[in-house]
């Protein structure tokens, strides 16, 4: 009775978030008394991101956004994996009240081309490994990633060297309507946007109690215009061929230029509407 008690005490009744177990996070949806909706819970799962816990970031005079960096492997630790290593994202949501047009999420993968070791690391979080590790957006290697993840080359567009780099996941016009959509490419300059990113509308699913199937998770997949190192696989007078991002078994080198040991995922959130504990990101490779 004591731990069946206990238990009871982890449901609640009124409340919209709130721990079902210590494994999800679980929240009262508008589909009815008895239906609930749960997320991933990031400290269970260290490849779970809470947006409402990204670090804040000031980009000069007025403009603030919420940032992480991540260093994506194949190692087992973002998903147990089986397939060929594709890289990928979910979003995940319960409360539909808080998916407004007012806040918008951007999620990029980039490419380590000149094997830069200049790491500025933040404190980890939900443990020690790699999906716990943060690289500072402020300096070295992670502030040339964050330039280019919110305004590409210059003006949200990826030009010369820095083309080659990108892999577009939540990005470039993806939304959860259009989650495999390619960016448009200049087959002129061979020039490509890193924008638009979609609002918080757009990227998630929360649960609106409309459909008997509960279905509170988007999965967006990785995809390149370059191929591993850089390989192009076009033309002067024709655009290259979208490649899919698999990354090949971690082999301890973090400083890996090829694109296939680490890819390093930047998370991004602004606007007026701010999260909810239910609002996580999962990144996984499969």
């Amino acid at each position: 009775m004591a731990i069946l008690a206990a238990l009871l005490l982890l449901v609640p009744v009124s409340v919209t978030t709130a721990y079902l177990t210590s494994r999800a996070t679980a929240g009262q949806t508008a589909g009815g008394v008895g239906r609930w909706c749960s997320v991933p819970n990031p400290t269970e799962h260290p490849n779970v991101y809470r947006l409402n816990e990204f670090d804040r970031q000031n980009w000069g005079g007025s403009e603030v956004s919420y940032m992480i960096i991540v260093p994506v492997v194949r190692n087992g630790e973002f998903g147990a994996g089986g397939g060929d290593g594709r890289l990928g994202i979910r979003t995940w949501a319960c409360d539909s009240s808080r998916l407004t047009n007012n806040s918008s999420l951007k999620v990029t993968a980039w490419r380590n081309g000149s094997a830069s070791t200049d790491f500025t690391w933040l404190p980890p979080k939900n443990g020690s490994g790699l999906p716990s590790r943060r690289l500072s957006p402020a300096s070295g290697f992670g502030q040339i990633i964050s330039k280019l993840h919110r305004n590409g080359t210059s003006g949200g567009t990826l030009k010369d060297n820095d083309r080659q780099l990108y892999s577009w996941l939540l990005s470039s016009g993806r939304t959860k309507s259009d989650p495999t959509k390619v960016p448009p490419y200049t087959t002129l300059t061979h020039n490509y946007d890193v924008t638009p990113a979609p609002t918080f509308a757009a990227a998630f699913n929360g649960d609106t109690g409309s459909s008997r199937k509960l279905t509170n998770s988007v999965p967006y997949r990785a995809n390149a215009y370059w191929k591993d190192a850089g390989t192009w696989t076009g033309s002067f007078l024709s655009q290259p061929t979208v490649q899919t991002v698999n990354l090949a078994p971690y082999g301890n080198y973090l400083s890996s230029s090829d694109g296939r040991q680490v890819e390093w995922v930047v998370m991004e959130w602004w606007g007026s509407t701010t999260p909810t504990d239910d609002m996580v990101l999962e990144v996984f490779v499969e």
